[in-house]
């Protein structure tokens, strides 16, 4: 009797001992890695005070030019979550991810028909071997619709499996996004409606997304991604092109203009607009913020169409 007593106290100990542990785990907030920036931010919109996340890409540094680091993957530790753009767009994140491990879930916010996307608005480029190979220009986030009906679900129900407990706070965040989403793409949409249309250039697809939600369409793509030069053959191309088009706008990166860029700007008098991509190019969007971004790259749209 003395024994078996001391056996279920023993047991009981045990148990009392490891059970706040394994709640705490259970409870505890959910490491999220993002590639960037506003892929990041969706995941706080959402999961709010139950996550802690971390991105990769330093302010400033677009997904083109990042070197991947060996001492970044000890960061990597303890992940719950990844969220990348996937599908190209930050090749070198495989390497990130499996430095974490199989088991953890990974959410691509880009897919394969985002790809046909990407690639039309890329159609002019330079000949094969000018540049290296072009990187596909996925910033899906630049779609609105795409982050309330395609990118804010899978990082719900990411976050729902994870912690179950905490799934009534992560729909409320959820609702309150897709509802803020919403009533920013239907005021977008109306707005543009009433602009009447003007011809404009774009330096890279980056925004691919962004114009084909709203149905514009540049004359020309400049270069197909941030890494590519401008030959002085394409700038005399460019020139022709806008002139014939009567083009007076190019929206540019928030980067300081490339002089093939500018040379192009002032031989037609176009006006250069700046625009984000990452929310945090800019000393102004330094926070980077999903919706800020796009609210500012809104603003500045309706501006340069007005």
């Amino acid at each position: 009797m003395v024994v078996t007593s001391l056996r279920t106290i023993t047991v009981v100990i045990l148990w009392l001992t490891v059970l706040p542990f394994a709640a705490s785990a259970a409870d505890g907030p959910i490491r999220v890695v993002g590639t960037v920036s506003p892929l990041s931010d969706i995941v706080r919109k959402i999961g709010g005070r139950q996550v802690v996340v971390s991105t990769v890409l330093a302010p400033g540094i677009y997904p083109s030019e990042y070197l991947f680091r060996e001492g970044y993957l000890a960061k990597m530790r303890g992940t719950d979550l990844v969220i990348r753009i996937g599908e190209g767009g930050d090749p070198w994140s495989d390497r990130l991810i499996a430095a974490i491990g199989a088991r953890v879930p990974v959410i691509n916010a880009a897919r394969q028909e985002d790809l046909a996307i990407a690639n039309r608005f890329a159609r002019s480029r330079e000949p094969a071997g000018a540049g290296g190979p072009s990187i596909p220009q996925l910033y899906v986030w630049l779609d609105p619709r795409i982050v309330r009906d395609r990118i804010a679900p899978a990082v719900l129900q990411a976050l729902v499996e994870l912690r179950p407990a905490r799934a009534a706070e992560f729909k409320r965040n959820s609702r309150r996004l897709f509802f803020e989403l919403s009533k920013m793409d239907n005021e977008t949409g109306a707005l543009l409606a009433q602009m009447p249309p003007k011809p404009f250039m774009a330096q890279t697809g980056a925004w691919s997304f962004f114009f084909n939600r709203y149905g514009l369409a540049p004359v020309e793509v400049v270069v197909p991604d941030e890494r590519a030069e401008i030959s002085a053959e394409r700038v005399s191309r460019m020139i022709a092109r806008g002139r014939l088009a009567g083009v007076h706008l190019i929206f540019r990166n928030h980067r300081p203009p490339s002089r093939p860029l500018t040379q192009i700007a002032k031989r037609i008098d176009a006006t250069l607009v700046p625009l984000g991509v990452m929310g945090n190019e800019h000393p102004d969007m330094m926070s980077g913020n999903y919706l800020e971004l796009m609210q500012v790259n809104i603003r500045k749209l309706l501006m340069a169409f007005h």
